[in-house]
């Protein structure tokens, strides 16, 4: 059965893939890359996202959960696959039977999985991260070394990497990044030279990464030999703080812009006249100022769209402006389109996007609703069906 819906997301594989380029080319060709793959993509699609940074060489997919890999997995993904966000002692049987790669920050869980795994017969990958400033997952540094012996010393273990996570990378102001990086190097120094010589020699590379999408683009001492690109592989920064540093990188390699992958549409259910001083939506809190035509679209929170917004966003109609009006409802919301003739049930309205020449940035959103452009691109809804271009 084919469900249609007047609300959908539009997603630009070809454009993802484009900015996985962009930032395959930024960096130097020797570092790996893990295409950073949690929250449905970001809201994108996990699956078909996958698929398009695989078939762009990257070397690995990263999830936040056990069940974003599992996902990935049964979709016949077999490319190696780390759970940024670690496991529990429950989760184990599926993180071998699935052949998923782990964070590790302690060593109960990492004793926990070599029974495990020695039981099944399997080695499991994994990737000790150390806390240097973040302050959420991760052995403090001055535990590293405890952990590294325990991994070492427990069968069935597989250690594939050692990273952390940069907290203000995308701040203005660099000094906490920078601390952080240097505690990371002085935590990698404690790798004896027996124990490095031990760990390529069984299990290929170390794989050393602390980049995130702000930390390649403003940091390079942070690229270490990969780095995890995650929000602008989907055309969009955590910060305008990186603007320069990313059209000066674009502009010094002759490298087109990011390109945004997602467009979120939706079309004219019903278009109403009223009058001058006319209370609209719930709790009444727009007051028609003038003799009105408002439209309204099928469209609202449960679908994503921040009920934050009310009164205090736009959307494009013909390629014009125009205001929504009102407090913005679980399924629908309203605009006023008095000053766009013709509108008729059907008309499509971008809720970002483009439209002929105009354009609604997701960040433009995420600025009104005083948050940043991850968490828009996250909530647009299941609900929401989305159509992929490629």
């Amino acid at each position: 059965m084919v469900i249609y819906r007047a609300t959908s997301a539009q997603v630009d594989l070809e454009a993802f893939q484009h900015n996985l380029r962009i930032i395959k080319s930024i960096v130097d060709p020797n570092v790996a890359t893990m295409a950073i793959i949690k929250a449905d993509a970001y809201g994108h699609g996990a699956i078909p996202c996958a698929r398009a940074a695989l078939k762009e060489g990257v070397n690995y997919l990263g999830v936040g959960i056990i069940q974003e890999g599992i996902e990935l997995r049964e979709s016949g993904i077999s490319s190696p696959i780390l759970i940024l966000g670690g496991v529990y002692p429950n989760e184990l049987e599926d993180l071998i039977k699935y052949d998923l790669s782990t964070s590790l920050s302690n060593s109960k869980l990492a004793q926990a999985i070599s029974k495990k795994a020695e039981l099944a017969g399997k080695n499991v990958g994994v990737h000790i991260k150390v806390d240097t400033g973040m302050g959420r997952l991760g052995v403090q540094p001055k535990d590293f070394t405890c952990l590294l012996d325990s991994v070492m010393n427990y069968k069935n273990l597989k250690l594939e990497g050692i990273f952390t996570h940069l907290a203000c990378a995308d701040e203005k102001d660099p000094e906490t990044t920078h601390n952080q990086i240097i505690a990371f190097s002085r935590v990698l120094e404690e790798l004896h030279a027996i124990k490095i010589s031990k760990l390529l020699s069984t299990n290929g590379p170390l794989l050393i990464h602390s980049a995130n999408t702000a930390g390649l683009l403003r940091f390079p001492k942070s690229r270490f030999n990969m780095v995890r690109p995650g929000i602008s592989l989907y055309g969009s920064l955590p910060s305008p703080v990186l603007n320069p540093t990313l059209n000066e990188s674009l502009k010094e390699k002759g490298l087109n812009k990011l390109q945004p992958v997602m467009q979120w549409k939706t079309k004219v259910i019903q278009v109403q006249t009223l009058k001058k001083g006319v209370p609209v939506s719930y709790g009444q809190r727009y007051v028609t100022r003038r003799d009105s035509r408002i439209a309204t679209l099928p469209v609202g929170y449960a679908d994503g769209l921040s009920r934050r917004l009310s009164n205090n966003m736009e959307f494009l109609i013909k390629a014009k402006r125009v205001k929504q009006v009102g407090t913005i409802c679980m399924d629908m919301c309203l605009v006023d389109v008095t000053d766009i003739p013709d509108i008729e049930i059907g008309e499509e309205v971008v809720i970002f996007g483009s439209q002929g020449k105009s354009q609604i940035l997701v960040e433009e959103l995420a600025a009104q609703a005083e948050t940043i452009p991850y968490e828009i691109l996250c909530g647009v809804g299941k609900r929401v069906p989305r159509i992929y271009i490629s």
